[in-house]
């Protein structure tokens, strides 16, 4: 290659790297940042924007819709909305307040972003997050419930997987699943249970090693209220048990005592001999 094409190839490498510049600029959108709750009945909402070094947005829109749930109850608020110019950034949170006590939110954060010179147009979407707030007497603030997922009736060649789903929890159930990483078996569905407090969805695996560890993945799918579909995944270790089990009865009981003392008399009977 010689020099001319050298400096042709470096003078349309600059007048990419310009256009890219001008054309493609960096943006940042706000950020839903926490919705904390302030009493039974009132949650506070903050955000925060980009820094003003990087963000070239001339107008920004937000929304905020709060998707509302008592026990079976479901109501929607209207979308809360937010417009700023890029020199006119002064609300950073939001407090609002509800008709029910201790109820569940479904607290959803959008933007919008334009800039005028470029005509570029940012969305981002779906920032949610649940909480609920605090009980009557706001004196605890107890959270959203969870999923949990645990391991159950290890034995050693078997084990159960066991998704608990709480009741007040305010999203619909689709599907759940667990498998062993390695073997890649999946786990055996056993009928569902419930209590006062959760929906007990198990998963059963058997033939397996004794006093052995094993890796399984879970996931479950559900619907939020605003009709979005997620999947959680996780990772469980589970360690099945020795094959070897004493198990107690009265008549192993007796068995034992025997033993132990006429091993005790004829070590008194060594003793006596020798020493």
């Amino acid at each position: 290659m010689n020099h001319y094409h050298l400096r042709l190839l470096l003078f349309f490498s600059f007048v990419i790297l310009c256009y890219c510049q001008i054309y493609e600029p960096y943006i940042t959108q706000p950020k839903l940042i926490s919705v904390i709750p302030v009493n039974s009945t009132a949650l506070t909402v903050t955000w925060e924007f980009a820094d003003s070094s990087i963000d070239e947005s001339d107008l920004i829109e937000i929304y905020i819709i709060f998707y509302e749930y008592y026990y079976g109850f479901e109501q929607v608020y209207a979308s809360t909305n937010y417009t700023f110019t890029s020199t006119n950034k002064t609300i950073t949170n939001l407090t609002m307040n509800f008709q029910l006590v201790n109820a569940y939110y479904y607290v959803c954060f959008s933007s919008n972003s334009t800039i005028t010179n470029v005509t570029q147009y940012v969305a981002v979407l779906n920032q949610c997050i649940l909480t609920r707030t605090c009980l009557r007497s706001e004196a605890a603030c107890p959270g959203p419930s969870i999923v949990l997922i645990t391991s159950a009736s290890i034995t050693s060649n078997s084990f159960l997987i066991s998704f608990l789903w709480p009741i007040d929890l305010p999203y619909s159930y689709n599907s759940s699943s667990a498998q062993i990483v390695g073997n890649g078996q999946i786990g055996t569905p056993l009928s569902s249970t419930q209590n006062t407090s959760y929906t007990n969805q198990s998963y059963q695996f058997t033939g397996l090693q004794s006093t052995t560890t094993y890796t399984v993945n879970t996931s479950f799918t559900y619907t939020n209220l605003n009709g979005v579909v997620t999947t959680n995944t996780t990772t469980l270790s589970v360690t099945t048990s020795s094959a070897w089990r004493f198990v107690y009865s009265s008549d192993t009981l007796l068995m034992f005592l025997v033993i132990f003392f006429f091993d005790i008399k004829i070590f008194r009977m060594f003793i006596s001999v020798y020493f």
